[in-house]
């Protein structure tokens, strides 16, 4: 989630797009405090470990975590609200940098990259890790392969990320 806040941030600030790039580094900013909160970190986190976590979580984590997604989900809305119809903005992603799925995977594109080129892999499904394979969740594509296309699948992704924290945070259990 926050890679792909500071991702389209960052697009979008060299859109002329300040207003977004403002919105989405604060929506960020409750995921760093949530990973400071459990870690002491904000970037390179040591909180997974093989087989589980460090440690327990904070108290009241759950709670905050809740919050952070709910301000967030508010905050993608109202960034869609404002740029994804917007004829600037649409004018000035929509069919720029177009790469074909097999453009992109002759480039080892990942990510959400390669899944707006219309490829739908994620290693997350495809070589499943920690509790991806228990959680409810899609891969996001796109086939238009543009900006544009980048743009959407990087949204899309923050809400089914938002969508499987709110189902691993309800099944973290209790104790060491």
């Amino acid at each position: 989630i926050t890679d792909h806040l500071t991702c389209i941030a960052a697009m979008s600030m060299e859109l002329a797009a300040f207003t977004v790039f403002l919105y989405f580094i604060k929506a960020r900013e409750y995921f760093y405090e949530l990973v400071e909160d459990i870690c002491g970190a904000r970037l390179t986190t040591t909180y997974t470990r093989v087989g589980g976590l460090s440690h327990d979580l904070p108290d009241g984590f759950a709670r905050k975590l809740k919050k952070a997604i709910a301000d967030t989900r508010d905050v993608i809305e109202e960034v869609e609200g404002l740029v994804a119809k917007n004829r600037i903005f649409y004018d000035r992603t929509r069919g720029v940098g177009v790469v074909s799925g097999e453009q992109a995977i002759n480039y080892g594109w990942t990510g959400p990259c390669l899944r707006a080129s219309g490829v739908s892999y994620d290693v997350r499904r495809d070589v499943p890790y920690l509790v991806y394979p228990k959680l409810d969740w899609q891969v996001i594509t796109r086939t238009e392969g543009d900006t544009y296309a980048r743009f959407e699948v990087r949204l899309d992704e923050m809400r089914q990320s938002l969508k499987m924290l709110e189902q691993a945070v309800d099944d973290i259990p209790e104790g060491p």
